[in-house]
């Protein structure tokens, strides 16, 4: 930032000391583990939970502080926000990633570069020295592209996993700077400067995208490409941009329907005509190649949460529930309480199912006279699976709402709902191990904020006037 005040003195003493705990709780349990120690979650103790959490939540909290106030920032180069931003970048790179997603993917690099598929054997079923660290021993849950990045990473394992981590975190990193930019070349509006830098200072994406280096950056960066895309009536290069998401994590598959629906409803028959070609023809590729049979195409929609619960609706009334059959476990067995939860993961589905109908349809027969509207919509499908239809939601779920978020100011409440979103995804580390507080913290912020702004005057805007290019 262009002046160090007070806000910015204390969000850089909150991002130093998470960094540097980042840093000592990773290494430490990286020794250890490797030394025979046995594996512990996230945390090893309570202290180091509060320490954590509690600085990556008052960063957060600074960040809002900071977006709500008026000051303005007019930067005439994206390299002059890079230089103002770099020391909270520099940190982000630094900290050493939370959790153990980070060997799960080097792992999977290291199947690939033995000739093993990842997406049609599992984990467990191979051995690296990162074996240790590998919680999920299922096959992959990510495409090709993510395994690409994964495999070039994976080369410097056998010389030090450690700088095998940094290096997936320095591609991660350019990701991130790469999305800024191009949130830069598309914004037009004078506020601009401020609304890339807010991106590029966002706690949730330096935490997740680049700190923890999660591949829903690769998500990010197709979608902001499939907005561009879409404002330059390039529909063919849009689907690529959504195979792309596809090939990195399962998410974008849900917007095929409505960006096709924007194509019939414009009558734009030859891009359609060239988007059935195109995704026949990677269809076959990927059937030839590195997804053959239907067990690795099953793989990435993630069959091993199935039956799992977390800071969501459904681990919600799991925690509910629990305390039922604890205290009357003659009214409530664990059987019936297994079939309640299979039951609500299948009405939410259902009613998730019936949202995004109703959305297809109001844009089929008026809405998508605009692509603004389109790209709200996506958004808004995007939001709604994870707040009540996910049943295993992780904090840096979030994440990939952020790009519309930045790219689409019009729409306030959506922009609001997802910055609570973040807010309250921010929270699930310091409260790890309270499940129903969790979940209620998780979710009930932004939907609180949600009703809250729905009834209370907020505009979801849906003019035709472009505010990006």
């Amino acid at each position: 930032m262009p002046k160090i005040g007070a806000l910015t003195a204390a969000a850089l003493i909150c991002a130093t000391y998470l960094s540097v705990a980042l840093v000592f709780l990773g290494l430490n349990k990286f020794y250890f583990i490797m030394a025979g120690g046995q594996k512990f979650a996230t945390f090893p103790n309570l202290n180091s939970q509060l320490g954590i959490g509690l600085s990556y939540l008052t960063l957060q909290i600074l960040y809002l502080v900071w977006l709500r106030g008026k000051s303005s920032y007019d930067f005439p180069r994206f390299t002059q926000i890079l230089g103002s931003t770099a020391i909270f970048l520099a940190l982000a790179l630094l900290a050493y990633p939370l959790g153990d997603d980070i060997y799960l993917y080097l792992h999977f690099g290291l199947m690939n570069l033995s000739g093993i598929n990842p997406l049609i054997h599992k984990a467990s079923s191979f051995t690296s020295q990162l074996s240790p660290f590998v919680d999920w021993g299922q096959t992959s849950t990510y495409g090709s592209l993510s395994q690409l990045l994964f495999t070039v990473s994976a080369t410097v394992v056998p010389l030090s996993p450690i700088i095998a981590i940094y290096l997936f975190k320095s591609f991660c990193l350019c990701l991130h700077i790469l999305n800024g930019y191009l949130i830069w070349r598309l914004l037009l509006s004078p506020w601009r400067s401020k609304t890339v830098m807010a991106y590029l200072l966002n706690p949730l994406l330096l935490m997740e995208q680049v700190g923890s280096s999660h591949v829903d950056i690769l998500v990010s960066t197709c979608l902001i490409i499939l907005i561009w895309c879409l404002n330059k009536q390039r529909y063919i290069l849009g689907f690529l941009a959504i195979w792309a998401g596809f090939l990195a994590k399962t998410l974008p598959l849900i917007w095929v329907p409505l960006v096709s629906i924007l194509l019939i409803r414009r009558r734009c028959w030859k891009q359609l005509l060239g988007v059935v070609i195109l995704s026949l023809v990677l269809l076959i590729a990927l059937w030839a190649t590195v997804m053959p049979g239907k067990e690795a195409w099953l793989s990435i929609l993630n069959p091993g949460v199935a039956g799992k619960y977390h800071a969501s609706l459904h681990a919600l009334v799991q925690s509910w529930l629990n305390l039922i059959r604890l205290s009357s476990p003659k009214l409530l067995t664990f059987a019936h309480e297994r079939h309640m939860l299979s039951k609500l993961t299948q009405y939410s589905l259902i009613g998730f199912a019936a949202f995004y109908i109703w959305v297809a349809w109001k844009g089929y027969t008026k809405r998508y006279n605009s692509q603004l509207n389109l790209i709200i919509d996506l958004g808004w499908v995007t939001l709604s699976l994870f707040l009540f239809a996910t049943p295993w939601l992780m904090p840096w779920y979030a994440s990939s709402l952020l790009p519309i978020t930045a790219l689409i100011p019009q729409a306030q409440l959506f922009g609001l709902t997802s910055l609570m979103f973040c807010l309250s995804s921010s929270s699930v580390y310091l409260l790890q191990g309270l499940n129903g507080i969790e979940s209620i913290v998780s979710i009930g912020l932004p939907t609180f904020i949600l009703i809250y702004g729905a009834t209370g005057g907020l505009r979801e805007t849906r003019a035709d006037t472009k505010r990006s290019g």
